[in-house]
């Protein structure tokens, strides 16, 4: 891949991105349609089709040769015939968006071949934007991000929606993080998976787990973790795919082998 090529793609990423965040501030503050998708708990709203139609456009507009893979399903292509794979989440937490104004957050990620090679999560509400290129390291706005600290899992701040899971629950593995969770310092749930993989990146979380992803919850939040010295990979201990919904737990790595023994005692997982 050309040097040339990653910064053009990482550019536009990060223009969408804060675009995309600018326009979801703005209609949050006038009146919007709110939809049910499989439940009560599973909103989508006008705002989310209007971002990511903003963010498709602008970049087929520049790359009309590229796929998308979004959660809105606005490109109406097929995403596994291109090289070039732009994997976006418009407004990822619209519960969040819904309900509380924050903790929502933009997410976009450029894979080539199937390989990450820029992740952008950019939280409007609190203009913090995390991006990685691969190979060049993680940034929180201008500040590198580097998971220096050596964390034992005793100490670890856990992030998880596995609580809430009913597969989990059906497969027993809500017990298992429950027991996980008299081990560790503590857990949280922010309710949006991006902000949760970037703040993972940035040590502001220690680890996170879910039972079940889909890939724009988790593109570009991957790429950003692992550049910043993080691991991320299924509950099994292998490589997540890019293109399909899967399990993920992505931490400091001083504690993975142990934390990945706790989560792998299901081969389903």
């Amino acid at each position: 891949m050309q040097t040339s090529s990653l910064a053009a793609w990482k550019e536009l990423a990060l223009h969408c991105a804060r675009s995309a965040g600018k326009l979801s501030l703005a209609r949050m503050k006038e009146p919007f349609t709110v939809e049910y998708k499989t439940s009560a708990s599973d909103l989508v709203t006008a705002v989310d089709k209007e971002v990511e139609k903003h963010v498709v456009d602008m970049i087929l507009q520049r790359y009309p040769d590229h796929g998308i893979l979004g959660e809105e399903s606005t490109f109406t292509g097929d995403p596994g015939k291109f090289d070039t794979l732009w994997v976006i989440d418009p407004i990822d937490g619209t519960t969040n968006f819904v309900h509380q104004q924050i903790n929502f957050s933009v997410s976009i990620a450029v894979y080539h071949k199937g390989e990450g090679l820029i992740g952008v999560v950019y939280d409007p509400s609190r203009d913090e934007l995390f991006h990685a290129v691969k190979g060049q390291g993680a940034f929180l706005n201008d500040q590198p991000l580097r998971l220096n600290r050596q964390v034992h899992l005793e100490e670890a701040l856990l992030c998880t929606s596995v609580f809430w899971n009913k597969r989990a629950e059906q497969m027993g593995i809500d017990q298992i993080v429950k027991k996980l969770a008299g081990k560790v310092r503590g857990m949280r749930l922010l309710g949006s998976a991006a902000l949760e993989l970037a703040y993972v990146a940035a040590g502001r979380l220690d680890g996170y787990v879910s039972l079940s992803l889909n890939a724009w919850d988790f593109g570009a939040g991957k790429i950003i973790v692992e550049e910043a010295g993080g691991r991320v990979t299924t509950m099994r201990g292998t490589p997540l795919p890019y293109d399909q919904k899967s399990s993920i737990m992505a931490c400091n790595p001083a504690f993975y082998e142990e934390l990945q023994h706790y989560l792998s005692l299901n081969e389903n997982t």
